[in-house]
Formats: C-alpha cells, sequence, structure tokens
C-alpha cells in the first residue's frame, strides 16, 4: 500500500505571500511517523504549500507516485482547494481513496463528504483514526462504521460515526517523520524568528484547558490538555540537533507555560544535556512568574509570544479570555527583565467592537516594551463558539469564500459590526502597524538591538512584512 499526504496550497491563491514563514506541517510529519510504524506502507509527503505547487503540479505528483490512499490536511481556508485536489485525483484514478482531515472536516464532515470526492472525513485528533480506516482498506474491509471519528457516504447518505476517544498516552505517538521533508525549506515567520540557525517547529503538548470564544484549539483537543514526557520532549529536541542540525525551536503547545514545574524540567534537562539552541514558545500572562522565565532563559529561550488579543478589558470579557489587561503589563514586564523579546497579537474587529476599544488596542500594543506585534483582523473559524455568535447575530459578510478565512489575507474583513464598516476595520489594521512600528522610540530600540548581519537581516525580512500588509 501506498499513501500519499498533501498539505495543500493557498498563499498563492488568496494569502499574502512571505508573510507567516513556512512552518513544517506537523501534523502531517506525526501521521507519517504513526502510520509507517504501525502499517506496512509505502509513504511521502507533498506539501504544495511550502513548495507552492499548483493544480497542474499536484496532478504530475500523483501521476507519479500513484498512491492507493491521499491523505489531506484540510484547515478552512483550504477547503475549496483540497475539494478541487480530490477531483483531480479522482479523474486520474477513482480507485484512490481520498481521505480529508483536521479542522474543517472536523467542524463539517458533511460538507467534505458532499463533495462528491472526498471518501472519508477524519473527525478530530487523526492518528489512530486514519491508521485503523488505511488498515481497513489495506485488508479489503469496507465496515467502516466500526471506525470511531469518520464520516462518510453509504447508499446516499452521509454517515457520522461515533466520537474518537483521544490517545491518552502521546508518547506512544512516533516523532515526527522529519526525514520525509526537506527541512532548508522551511523557516519562521519575521516575528517569530530568533536566530539565524535551521528551525523547526515542535510540539511537547496536545490540547488547552481554556474557554476562548475565537479558538478552534479545542474542536480538535476537547479543552483536555495531555502532556509528552521531559524525557521525550528533550531526546526529540537533540535528534533535532544531531541528525538534522536543527538548533531553532518553535514551541508550538497552545500555552506551554501551563504547567510551572514541567516547564523547569524541560528546561533543566536541555541546559543539562549542553544542547546550544535558541527558541521561542507561546505563554499565558496570568500563568508565568520570574522563576520559571529565567529557567527558560537559561536553556535557550529568546522570545515568548502571548496573545494579549486586546486593549479594552470589556473586549476581553466578551472573548472570554479570563485575563486582564494589567495582567498583559505585568507579564510583559516580567518576560523583558528576564531577558526575554516578547511579541504579542492583538484581534480587531472582535465581537462588541467599537472604534473607542480598537483605539484603546493600539495605544496599549504602543505602551507596552514590545519587540514586535502582529495585528489581525477578527475571523470566526467554523468550530469556534464566535462563528456560531457571528452567524447568529448577523455578523458575517456576504459572499463569503473558504478563502476569506485566512489569517492574512488580501479579501475584505469577514465580521463586520454595523458601528465598523470593513473599510474602516482595513483602515483600523493598517494604522495599528504604522503606529506601532513607525515609531521613533521604537525605531531606535530596534537600531540599538544590531549586533550582526544576522539581525539585520530579520530586521528587512520583518519589514517586508509590514510593507506588504500596507498594500493590502
Amino acid at each position: 500500500m501506498k499513501i500519499l499526504l498533501i498539505n495543500p496550497p493557498y498563499i498563492q491563491f488568496s494569502g499574502i505571500k512571505n508573510s507567516g514563514g513556512h512552518a513544517i506541517p506537523l501534523n502531517l510529519a506525526y501521521l507519517a511517523g504513526y502510520l509507517r510504524k504501525y502499517l506496512d506502507c509505502g509513504i511521502k509527503v507533498m506539501d504544495a504549500e511550502t513548495h507552492e505547487m499548483d493544480y497542474s503540479d499536484i496532478r504530475r505528483g500523483i501521476v507519479d507516485y500513484q498512491p492507493d490512499i491521499v491523505g489531506i490536511s484540510t484547515p478552512t481556508p483550504v477547503f475549496n482547494h483540497v475539494a478541487a485536489i480530490a477531483k483531480i485525483i479522482k479523474n486520474i484514478n477513482p480507485g484512490i481513496f481520498v481521505i480529508a482531515g483536521g479542522p474543517h472536516p472536523s467542524a463539517f464532515p458533511e460538507e467534505a463528504i458532499n463533495t462528491g470526492f472526498i471518501d472519508f472525513a477524519v473527525r478530530g485528533e487523526g492518528e489512530l483514526t486514519f491508521y485503523e480506516l488505511a488498515a481497513m482498506i489495506a485488508g479489503g474491509c469496507d465496515d467502516y462504521g466500526r471506525i470511531k471519528g469518520i464520516a462518510y457516504k453509504k447508499n446516499d447518505k452521509v454517515i457520522l460515526t461515533g466520537e474518537r476517544e483521544l490517545i491518552e498516552d502521546i508518547d506512544s505517538i512516533p516523532f515526527p517523520a522529519r526525514d520525509l521533508f526537506n527541512l532548508d525549506s522551511y523557516y519562521q515567520a519575521p516575528t517569530k524568528k530568533v536566530s539565524n540557525f535551521k528551525s523547526t517547529s515542535i510540539l511537547t503538548s496536545r490540547g488547552c484547558p481554556y474557554d476562548c470564544m475565537h479558538c478552534i484549539s479545542k474542536l480538535i483537543w476537547r479543552r483536555r490538555v495531555r502532556y509528552r514526557g521531559v524525557k521525550t520532549v528533550v531526546d526529540e529536541i537533540e535528534e533535532c540537533v544531531k541528525k538534522y542540525g536543527i538548533r531553532e525551536f518553535n514551541f508550538y503547545d497552545d500555552t506551554f507555560t501551563l504547567n510551572k514545574k514541567r516547564v523547569i524540567d524541560i528546561c533543566r534537562t536541555i541546559t543539562e544535556r549542553k544542547l546550544d539552541i535558541a527558541w521561542i514558545c507561546f505563554g499565558r500572562i496570568n500563568i508565568i512568574d520570574k522563576e520559571m522565565l529565567e529557567e527558560m532563559k537559561k536553556a535557550g529561550c529568546r522570545k515568548i509570544s502571548f496573545g494579549l488579543e486586546s486593549g479594552s478589558q470589556k473586549i476581553l470579557d466578551i472573548m472570554r479570555k479570563n485575563t486582564t489587561v494589567d495582567m498583559g503589563r505585568k507579564a510583559v514586564k516580567a518576560a523583558s527583565d528576564a531577558g526575554l523579546s516578547v511579541h504579542a497579537s492583538f484581534m480587531l474587529g472582535n465581537i462588541g467592537e467599537t472604534h473607542e476599544t480598537i483605539r484603546q488596542t493600539i495605544d496599549y500594543a504602543k505602551e507596552l516594551d514590545l519587540d514586535n506585534a502582529t495585528f489581525f483582523l477578527t475571523t470566526p473559524f467554523p468550530g469556534t463558539d464566535l462563528y456560531t455568535e457571528a452567524l447568529k447575530s448577523g455578523c458575517l459578510a456576504g459572499n463569503l469564500s473558504w478563502e476569506d478565512f485566512a489569517p492574512l489575507t488580501k479579501s475584505n474583513p469577514i465580521l463586520v459590526q454595523n458601528n465598523i464598516t470593513q473599510d474602516e476595520l482595513i483602515a483600523w489594521q493598517k494604522r495599528a502597524f504604522k503606529e506601532f512600528y513607525l515609531r521613533p522610540k521604537y525605531l531606535l530600540r530596534k537600531l540599538r538591538s544590531i549586533h550582526s548581519l544576522d539581525d539585520i537581516r530579520m530586521m528587512i525580512e520583518g519589514l517586508g512584512v509590514f510593507f506588504r500588509l500596507q498594500k493590502k
């Protein structure tokens, strides 16, 4: 059996190129590692997004490989492209099984199956479900109703099987199959880049216990947190250093700093093994402290990223963020005092937003001691409570396509309220970037931070993103 896994393209169709870097698709790397450990199969990954492949390139790759099964990663912005790729696959060979997994099929499994070209939708966590499905196909059995966590069509009716249980021991999942990728093709976004080393993303846990209105995480992980063992995590880091020459890491956990003892144990193990690495992680402002930040710094952490989201307490409360504006001030100061750079992301156009609350957010970002900041227009992804509320309140713009849901896109805003127009939201976003990055105080600070050619290179990359966004 031959299995092809595809990371579909969307930036060249609808995104802003080079704005968000190119992170290795960890979901496919994990899936590939799991399948080749537990199933007798050949496996290949086609990263059409990173390598800017169009439909003809994808078709040629499928014809050349002649897979029995094709699995396609399907976040919402790429759904239409996934449907088009599935059609191409069926035109090449109707006998190839097409499986779509990820957030969009988890939220809308019927839509995936009703394209007529996708045979199965995998809902939720994918490794065990995909394995059981591939094993059943390999064995020539079609009793698909026994497999939990899928959708498929039988007698012209879409069947949803029972909910798939989460994998309890995530240490049983092999390391991501990085050997199947051209690792030189991947790099961090300018706001997340912390060195000139070869980089990769890494996960130390799955899930988040919080209930933010806009977050897609709980659609897959159900607000449960499962941790990998400290030794397993550091073993993977060490493998990346010694086998692949990777020394920069982006810890992709929803909230890496969730468990203080575990964070400190990971950091001390990195230090004890004398691993010379640089890394960034996502932190949450209500669960960090001085001791944790100092241990992170010793272990190679150079930057922490906070989802501050808004400078308005009213908006934070509507979002169910469970934080305060003042917590953000204290967290940024604590990280800066520990010698870490700080990135923050903000969302403009949330439900309840006004011109005044957006002004508060921009002023808040400028007030803080941030190394850089990103200002997103709020996107209500399917499967989130924000999407449900936007539908209920009539705040979704008309004539939308799924491509419009890309975080950094050339499309107009999709969450629009009566008191702020689409054009006004776009103007506010541009103003936020201009006011934050073109301040004399900020520019002087960045100039003082230049100590090498690498620093100059990273600054130029960041400015490139800024100017591309201004042309939106």
